[in-house]
């Protein structure tokens, strides 16, 4: 029924609590595809943290670092399921994830969930995507482009598109943006049912994120201006050329705030700028492992 796609870079020290998580669910009727952009061999790595499942397939780009939007289409095109679900080798799932988003994406389309961000190291939530008071009920694009945080829908097989190549750094508000042109605003629900790992040393979480993420938008806002919109509408161009305006803004603003904090992450600093409160522990279940090598 489901079909759940894990790129894998590097992922050795987290896809197994991944891959637990999704083994977890109360919704027993899916299939992962865990696509590995390294060269690993992830069904040995799974195997030697006690995991087999006849529901897991592993697959290669053949490649080493060709991107985690090259390594979700390698999985999309193998993927049977009627719905598609992305987990990334180092967030995790809550046990009712793929049970309480089904049925707003059989009947919407698409859904989505109000994810939470954890800090890896410390296992701490610091915000949710949505604060709990003003959980939309259906996500478009300027509300989309205002989050701080991936999201990482449940969507029906026939409005699942493969990403666009070569667009990495935001391959996955893209794809979202993408979505809601196609299918409309995308069906939200209140709860928190995933878990965005903060993890440090990711790709989005490095010295050099910043900047790249600032060449990143630029690129983008060029495209949606002079260029092939990403495929949008024009209306749905020019709101996502503003959206992502205002992203690259608070991107360079945490680059100015890093510049006198060096060990501040994005999600902290977006939580400070939320005015969220203290970081307080996750109720979700860990386990214990090795620090990790890289993040989603």
């Amino acid at each position: 029924m489901i079909s759940v796609i894990v790129p894998a870079y590097r992922a050795q020290a987290t896809i197994a609590r991944a891959v637990a998580s999704l083994r977890a669910q109360t919704f027993a009727d899916w299939e992962a595809f865990v696509v590995a952009d390294d060269g690993a061999d992830y069904e040995s790595v799974l195997a030697q943290a006690g995991i087999t499942d006849a529901r897991l397939r592993f697959d290669t780009t053949g490649r080493t670092g060709s991107g985690c939007h090259n390594a979700r289409n390698v999985g999309l095109a193998a993927a049977g399921g009627n719905f598609i679900a992305a987990l990334d080798a180092d967030d995790v799932f809550l046990p009712t994830r793929l049970e309480a988003l089904r049925p707003l994406a059989l009947t919407a389309g698409a859904g989505v969930d109000n994810e939470r961000v954890v800090a890896d190291a410390t296992g701490m939530a610091l915000y949710t995507a949505f604060p709990p008071a003003a959980v939309p009920a259906a996500l478009g694009i300027t509300a989309l482009l205002d989050l701080t945080v991936p999201l990482f829908p449940l969507v029906a097989r026939e409005h699942a598109e493969p990403r666009l190549a070569g667009i990495e750094l935001g391959e996955d508000f893209v794809a979202n943006l993408r979505l809601i042109d196609r299918l409309g605003a995308i069906a939200v629900t209140g709860e928190s049912l995933s878990e965005y790992r903060v993890v440090a040393g990711s790709l989005c979480h490095n010295d050099n994120s910043a900047e790249a993420f600032d060449d990143a938008y630029g690129d983008l806002i060029a495209r949606l201006t002079n260029g092939d919109r990403l495929g949008l509408s024009p209306a749905n161009a020019a709101l996502a050329r503003d959206g992502i305006s205002r992203k690259r803004d608070f991107n360079r603003a945490f680059a100015a705030a890093r510049a006198s904090d060096p060990i501040l992450d994005f999600q902290t600093f977006a939580a400070r700028q939320r005015g969220a409160v203290t970081p307080q522990p996750t109720p979700a279940a860990d386990t214990p492992r090795q620090p990790p090598a890289r993040g989603g």
